[in-house]
């Protein structure tokens, strides 16, 4: 029985698990995987022979299920937004390929990005989102979809578009399509780990009214002494969307 409360829709198409399964490279890497339901990510991460591998089930039924799998000793029943990741693998790199619970990914992908904020643990992520949130974590500067989430992620990774994938590949068939993103750790953060909070912060007040030009909302957040110094106000008249990330990035740096 598939459970809506978990974000549960599996991947039942072969051929496109071998494809995920390529875009990382396996073999002795630590490997995590979130929700591995069927268990058609997971046999085939396996089959790579991974250094350390944890998969994260939070249905209890599942795990059950999975009880005679030949590798059930690495199903963990935990929730994945309560669990320390860095600590799981002995506080050591790790990569992460998942079909993400639909109802979680915006969740755990913050969550993923702090911690690389904080430990740099993190070397890639092959993460399958519901296309509509995918769309917005890879948009750019002067597009619609262009916001929080994209600007935030790209603080600390090289975001790709791999694969997109069929609303009719999964069981139960979700309402949407889903897209497969490569995250590359990049070599140095965009931002300083004490930053972060800046950013989250800066981001959320520009956005909330992402039509309106920022004038307002340079003003709430730096003072006159700042907006002087560093010349704010030649962004006064542009919209949210016509900064470039590095520009929030500089924004964090002189807050």
């Amino acid at each position: 029985m598939f459970k809506k409360k978990f974000g549960q829709n599996f991947l039942i198409n072969d051929t496109l698990t071998d494809q995920i399964i390529e875009l990382e490279n396996i073999k002795n890497k630590n490997i995590l995987e979130i929700g591995p339901g069927n268990l058609a990510l997971t046999k085939k991460i396996i089959q790579k022979k991974p250094k350390n591998f944890f998969a994260l089930e939070i249905d209890n039924d599942l795990v059950v299920k999975h009880q005679n799998f030949e590798h059930a000793q690495h199903i963990i029943n935990k929730d994945a937004l309560k669990i320390d990741e860095y600590k799981l693998f002995n506080k050591k790199k790790f990569s992460i390929i998942s079909n993400l619970p639909f109802n979680i990914s915006a969740q755990l992908l913050i969550k993923w990005l702090k911690i690389q904020n904080k430990y740099n643990c993190i070397e890639n992520m092959i993460l399958m989102f519901q296309k509509e949130l995918a769309e917005r974590i890879i948009a750019d500067i002067n597009t619609k979809k262009y916001g929080r989430i994209s600007i935030l992620s790209s603080a600390f990774f090289k975001i790709e578009k791999k694969l997109e994938i069929g609303k009719k590949n999964f069981y139960p068939i979700p309402n949407v399509d889903t897209v497969v993103l490569k995250f590359t750790a990049l070599k140095k953060n965009k931002i300083k780990d004490e930053n972060f909070h800046k950013l989250e912060k800066i981001t959320q007040i520009f956005f909330n009214e992402r039509r309106k030009i920022n004038t307002k909302k340079i003003n709430k957040i730096f003072t006159q002494d700042q907006i002087n110094k560093w010349k704010l106000y030649n962004y006064f008249k542009k919209r949210p969307e016509n900064l470039s990330r590095d520009t929030y990035y500089f924004f964090t740096s002189i807050l």
